[in-house]
């Protein structure tokens, strides 16, 4: 196991595809992407079972060193503030392959 941050972004599903390019120009080495994610927060609930899509929010894991992360809240910070969402970024322990 090694030391790494742990990047979490929850954002509208209909920013994704916006949020996946800006990663991959930041140069993050990857992410995963939960759609559908549900909960609560200050724009009231958001629904996972949603059929539109319009109160569907997603999920974005990025598992990286210091300096990406960094780079990350620094590049995401004006589309979350655009699009709304959360960017969490905590200290985490990595067992890759």
């Amino acid at each position: 196991m090694h030391p790494c941050k742990r990047v979490e972004i929850v954002i509208e599903e209909a920013h994704a595809e916006r949020l996946a390019g800006r990663l991959e120009a930041l140069g993050v080495p990857g992410y995963t992407m939960i759609p559908r994610a549900s909960g609560y927060g200050d724009r009231g609930k958001r629904r996972g079972d949603d059929p539109t899509g319009a109160l569907t929010n997603c999920l974005f894991l990025v598992a990286c060193d210091e300096a990406t992360a960094s780079r990350i809240v620094e590049g995401v910070q004006d589309l979350l503030g655009q699009a709304g969402g959360l960017c969490l970024v905590s200290d985490a322990q990595s067992l890759g392959h």
